[in-house]
């Protein structure tokens, strides 16, 4: 054979290391292109070396059967390589009977690669140590067509499903890995296969680092923000829910007040991010009662001192239970402070004025406006003017003015009196 052993070894291995290093230090590529990348790097390095590895014994004196070993591990090591270059094209694709059959000819290209230690029918190394086929040694080769055709359909398909830059990147590397076997045993070089499947390697990662893949996968990521949301909301309504149904007098209390605090922040000119986040505080500004006997919750009449004291332990309860939500740190506020009062004499912590955060203070009023506008143990909903009556007596008492301000119009825009349970 002409080949050059220095040029066998450096263009490979140099490509492989930076190739290594440039996907080490790509944060924006997702797990599993990464962890084929780095598959497919190995499996090339170890394919060099078992070349090595065989030259070595060639020029020893060793068993033959050590020969059979490392011949028979460089030709399954090829196909392999092909494998993975599917995978990665059908790293989205969630059919998993399509990759199975794939595996198949791999898995027979090992057996045939295999039965060299008991038969001559693929491969053997004679006393002489002359490498020779047998009647089925040009099966792995086959293998490897059949791989390189996938590609070239995937390639193919790839356009179909609109993928079109992706699909050309799947052609071209099948073309480079197709002339590079060609070559390869034209020139009689081994660099040459070696060269074009760290090439072909260069050139795929470099697709994974063209704005149309990062584009897809920040469509991606936002996607799985929006289900992410989805759930939270449905979640944070579920859990709101549990609570209103251990009072039958308050249900759908929690959405309501949600509602109106999100409706009334908008008005006080709130961002988007603001009202979403008042929207769950809404939901779940009860949620301390989960920890209220029944029995005092659905009393039908006036509450015994004693019992007040353990309703008025349902925000410091609830602030507790959401405090451990990290994601949303400030979730607890609503809970904890939608009883405090601006002038002060609220509960738990008695603070007053702007030491109220505004999101509690927001949530007081749509509370407030909805205990009056719902039917209770003790009383049916109140008649609308006497709700606006109320809010405009504590206003700048137990409600901030500015606040009740925006309720109060919102009553009067609603001649319906549609806002109510």
């Amino acid at each position: 054979m002409n080949y050059d052993i220095l040029s066998v070894n450096f263009f490979p291995v140099t490509g492989c290391a930076f190739l290594y290093l440039f996907i080490w230090r790509n944060s924006d590529l997702e797990k599993i292109v990464k962890n084929i990348f780095y598959y497919l790097i190995s499996i090339c390095l170890i394919e060099l070396a078992t070349f090595n590895l065989e030259n070595i014994l060639l020029s020893t004196d060793c068993d033959k059967n050590w020969m059979v070993l490392v011949t028979c591990a460089g030709y399954i090591l090829r196909p392999l390589m092909l494998y993975l270059y599917i995978l990665l094209v059908l790293r989205n694709d969630h059919r998993i009977r399509i990759k199975q059959l794939l595996v198949i000819p791999l898995i027979i290209d090992a057996l045939f690669a295999v039965s060299a230690f008991f038969t001559d029918i693929a491969y053997s190394y004679g006393a002489d140590k002359v490498f020779r086929r047998g009647p089925l040694g040009w099966f792995s080769h086959i293998i490897m067509i059949f791989y390189l055709i996938t590609l070239v359909v995937l390639s193919i398909t790839q356009k179909v499903k609109k993928q079109r830059f992706e699909g050309f990147v799947i052609l071209m590397s099948a073309i480079m890995l197709t002339m590079g076997a060609f070559m390869e045993s034209i020139l009689s070089n081994l660099v040459v296969m070696r060269v074009a499947i760290v090439s072909t390697l260069f050139f795929y990662y470099m697709f994974f680092q063209t704005q149309i893949y990062k584009d897809d996968m920040a469509q991606k990521k936002l996607e799985q923000a929006q289900r992410l949301e989805k759930l939270s909301v449905q979640v944070v309504t579920a859990l709101a829910g549990t609570v209103d149904a251990k009072d039958s007098y308050t249900n759908g209390h929690s959405r309501r007040v949600a509602e109106y605090s999100e409706e009334i922040s908008r008005r006080l000119g709130m961002d988007e991010e603001f009202c979403k986040n008042i929207y769950f505080m809404g939901l779940l500004h009860d949620i301390g009662k989960i920890g209220i006997p029944d029995n005092i919750i659905n009393k039908s009449g006036k509450l015994t001192d004693e019992e007040y004291e353990i309703i008025k332990t349902h925000p410091v309860i609830g602030s507790e239970v959401l405090k451990k939500i990290t994601e949303m740190p400030n979730l607890y506020c609503g809970a904890r402070w939608h009883h405090e009062h601006f002038d002060g004499k609220g509960y738990p912590d008695g603070i007053s004025g702007d030491e109220i955060p505004i999101e509690a203070r927001i949530i007081a009023v749509a509370d407030a406006y909805d205990a009056m506008s719902s039917k209770r143990s003790y009383r049916n909903a109140l008649p609308q003017d006497k709700i606006r009556a109320e809010i405009v007596r504590v206003r700048g008492t137990q409600l901030d003015p500015k606040i009740a301000d925006v309720m109060i119009g919102m009553i009067d825009e609603d001649t319906g009196y549609k806002m109510k349970e």
